[in-house]
Parts: C-alpha cells; sequence; structure tokens
C-alpha cells in the first residue's frame, strides 16, 4: 500500500491528518473493511443462544 492510498482510504472513512496520531494503520484498514461491510445483508444474525453455544 501505497501514502497515496493510505491518504485516500482515510479520507473515506472520514479520518483527518490530526486523528492519524492517535491511530494505527491496521486500525484505519479495518475501520475501512468494516465500512465496506456495512451494506452487506446477512440471511441470519447471531443471537445470545449462538453465542452461548460457541
Amino acid at each position: 500500500m501505497t501514502t497515496p492510498l493510505f491518504l485516500l482510504r482515510c479520507c473515506e472513512v472520514g479520518i483527518t491528518i490530526r486523528d492519524l496520531d492517535l491511530l494505527t494503520i491496521g486500525l484505519v484498514l479495518d475501520m475501512w473493511t468494516e465500512k465496506s461491510n456495512d451494506g452487506v445483508k446477512y440471511r441470519r444474525i447471531a443471537d445470545q443462544a449462538d453465542f452461548d453455544m460457541f
């Protein structure tokens, strides 16, 4: 990943240059990945019983 691409990802998520002092590269990439997953529709969402079985 290049610096311009990383900064583009930051802009897409809404992270300012000042905010980057508080975040790691991995956290920014995780935020960007989760943003792309926001539109996914799941057939079934886990509930407490599923977590208890886990």
